[in-house]
């Protein structure tokens, strides 16, 4: 076999042994508004004709 397929192997053992490292995520999601353009108050009324 060549190479490839040795190292495919290898990470296909690594990420199911758990060995890949990720943050711990409390689950939390916080949304912050961020005025910008397109949410703007002033462009989300149409001018009177």
């Amino acid at each position: 076999m060549n190479n490839e397929v040795y190292a495919a192997i290898a990470l296909a053992l690594h990420e199911h042994l758990g060995n890949n490292v990720h943050d711990a995520e409390p689950g939390i999601i916080t949304i912050n508004a961020y005025p910008t353009q397109w949410n703007g108050y002033v462009q989300t009324f149409t001018p009177r004709p």
